[in-house]
C-alpha cells in the first residue's frame, strides 16, 4: 500500500507539515537517507537504504525537503538496535541503527557518488571500505559544547540534538573510552561547584564554552582542555575566575586518576571554531603521548616496536589510533621502497611524515600551526628519526618556495582538513611534478572537487580506497593515489 501511495502522489507539491510515505533510495554524504519519489528530493535521518518510511516534512525549500521519521513501514534487513540510549536524540552518531556491514557499504557508496557526480570520474576506481574490529570505544578525542540547564546553575555538556541546536546532556558515550565519561562528569561537577558559568551563544555571555579531552590508549592517560570565553589580551593571573578554574583542574585530577594535565584555552571569537590561539596549563602537563605500532612482520622493526607521538591540545592527531595504523600501513603499500624526497603537506604532529621516513632519503613535513609544528620536531627527536625536516608555514607558501628552489619531490602527500586543499596549493603540487600524489581525505565532497583540479593539471586518479576511521557515523577517510598522465 505504501509504495502505491508514493507513486500516486509523485507529482504532489510538498509543503511543511506534510506526512508522506516514501522509499529511501540511498544514504548521502551527510549520513541522511535520500528519497526521490516526489517532485523534490527528501532528506531523512536515521533510515536505511530501500526502507519504506512515513515521514513528516519540517523544512521544504525550492530544491529539496527535509523530514523526520514518523513510522517505519517496512524496515530494511540492515536495521539493528542501537546500543546507546541517547541515539534517537543525540546527533553525535548517525548510523548506530545500521549493521556494520551496511555502514561499510554505505561509505563506499558515498565516496563513489562524490567521485562520479562531483569529480566526473569513474566510480569503479573506488574500492570496498576497509573496516575495523573496534566499532565502539575507539575515539581518542572529544569536544563537548556546554550550556546552562533550565535551573541556571547546572551545566549541561554533550552533543547537539539531530537537526537542532539544542544540547543533549551526555553522561556516557559508547564511541569514547570509559575514562572520558568520568572526565566529562567530573569536569561538569567541578565547574558547578566552583560557580563557573556556561557560555550563552546568543548573548555571548558566560565563561565555559567547551570541555575537551584527549586520551592515550598506550599510556591510559587523559589531557583535559577547558575552553573559556576570554580574550588573551585581557588575561590576568590574579582574576578570581582563573583561581576557581585552577581548583576545577585539581578536582578533575583528583577524581580521574588517568588525567595527567588540565589546560585552559582562550576563545572569545564568535562562531563555531572551538579552540582559540592561546593555551595555558592549569595543572600537570600540557601534552599526552601515544604510540602507534604495526603487527605486520614485513614492515621495518622500528614500526613494529612503535613510534611515540607527543600531542598538545591544539595539535591534529587521528582520532582512531588502531585505524590510523591501518591507514599508515596502506600508505606504505603505495609508496615505492626508496624515494629521494617525500613531502608531507598538512603534517600535524608528524604522524605520517615520521612513519613514512623509512621509505625516503628525506622527508619535508609542512605545517602552519605552530603548536603542532613544535610537537612534530619533538616527535622526531623522541623517535630518533633524523631525515625529516619540519617547515612552519602554509602549504601554498612552502610549495611556491620549493618551485623557486627547483626542488623536485618524488611523492607529495596531501592530508588536509575537511575544507580540502586550495586551488593554489593543488596547482603548485602539480607544478612540482612528483611521480605520485597521495591524497588522504576525510571529506568525499572536497576530495572529489580537488581530484577534478588535479586531473586538469596533468594527473590521473588511479585508486580510491575508503578506510573506516569513524564507525557509527557517516564520516569516512580515503586514500587516493594519482600519477602523471602518460
Amino acid at each position: 500500500m505504501g509504495s502505491m501511495k508514493c507513486k500516486a502522489d509523485a507529482a504532489k507539491t510538498l509543503a511543511k507539515g506534510d506526512v508522506v510515505t516514501t522509499t529511501i533510495q540511498s544514504l548521502g554524504p551527510g549520513g541522511e537517507g535520500v528519497s526521490k519519489d516526489f517532485t523534490l528530493p527528501i532528506f531523512v535521518n536515521r533510515v536505511a537504504s530501500n526502507e519504506l518510511v512515513e515521514v513528516e516534512l519540517f523544512d521544504v525549500r525550492k530544491g529539496f525537503a527535509r523530514g523526520k521519521v514518523v513510522r517505519i513501514v517496512n524496515a530494511a534487513p540492515e536495521r539493528v538496535e542501537p546500543i546507546c540510549k541517547l541515539f534517537k536524540v543525540c546527533g553525535g552518531c548517525q548510523w548506530q541503527h545500521l549493521s556494520y556491514a551496511a555502514q561499510l557499504k554505505a561509505k563506499e557508496s558515498i565516496v563513489r557518488q562524490a567521485i562520479e557526480h562531483i569529480g566526473g570520474l569513474d566510480g569503479e576506481l573506488v574500492e570496498p571500505t576497509v573496516g575495523t574490529q573496534e566499532m565502539f570505544f575507539y575515539r581518542n578525542k572529544v569536544q563537548f559544547p556546554v550550556a546552562s540547564s533550565h535551573q541556571g546553575s547546572r551545566i549541561k555538556a554533550g552533543y547537539y540534538k539531530q537537526d537542532s541546536h539544542e544540547l543533549v546532556n551526555v553522561k556516557h558515550c559508547p564511541i569514547q573510552p570509559e575514562p572520558l565519561d568520568r572526565v566529562l562528569n567530573a569536569a561538569r561537577h567541578a565547574c558547578e561547584q566552583q560557580g563557573i558559568s556556561a557560555y550563552n551563544e546568543r548573548r555571548r555571555t558566560g565563561l565555559l564554552r567547551h570541555i575537551c579531552a584527549r586520551y592515550s590508549f598506550e599510556a591510559k592517560a587523559v589531557l583535559v582542555t577547558l575552553v573559556v570565553n576570554v580574550r588573551s589580551e585581557t588575561l590576568n593571573c590574579k582574576q578570581p575566575w582563573l583561581e576557581r578554574l585552577k581548583k576545577v583542574a585539581l578536582e578533575i585530577m583528583a577524581h580521574v586518576p588517568e588525567v595527567v594535565g588540565v589546560c585552559l584555552n582562550l576563545n572569545a571569537e564568535v562562531g563555531n571554531r572551538i579552540l582559540g590561539n592561546t593555551t595555558i596549563c592549569l595543572d600537570g602537563q600540557d601534552y599526552i603521548v601515544e604510540t602507534l605500532r604495526t603487527d605486520r612482520t614485513d614492515l621495518p622493526a622500528s614500526l613494529q616496536q612503535g613510534l611515540t607521538f607527543r600531542i598538545s591540545p591544539a595539535s591534529f592527531f587521528q582520532v582512531n589510533p588502531s585505524q590510523a595504523v591501518c591507514l599508515l600501513e596502506t600508505l606504505l603499500d603505495v609508496i615505492p621502497d626508496k624515494v629521494n624526497l617525500l613531502v608531507d603537506a598538512f603534517a600535524g604532529v608528524g604522524t605520517m611524515a615520521l612513519w613514512l621516513a623509512c621509505r625516503a632519503a628525506k622527508v619535508i613535513a609542512v605545517e602552519q600551526i605552530a603548536e603542532a609544528h613544535a610537537d612534530g620536531r619533538i616527535n622526531a627527536e623522541i623517535n630518533h628519526i633524523g631525515n625529516v625536516e619540519f617547515r612552519l608555514g602554509s602549504v601554498e607558501d612552502v610549495f611556491m618556495q620549493m618551485i623557486g628552489q627547483g626542488c623536485m619531490p618524488d611523492v607529495i602527500l596531501l592530508d588536509p582538513p575537511r575544507k580540502g586543499v586550495s586551488i593554489e596549493a593543488l596547482v603548485s603540487a602539480c607544478a612540482l611534478r612528483p611521480t605520485k600524489i597521495i591524497y588522504v581525505s576525510c571529506n568525499p565532497v572536497t576530495l572529489a572537487r580537488d581530484l577534478k583540479i588535479l586531473e586538469k593539471n596533468g594527473y590521473k586518479t588511479r585508486t580510491v580506497k575508503p578506510i573506516d576511521m569513524f564507525p557509527q557515523t557517516y564520516h569516512v577517510e580515503t586514500i587516493t593515489v594519482l600519477e602523471p598522465c602518460s
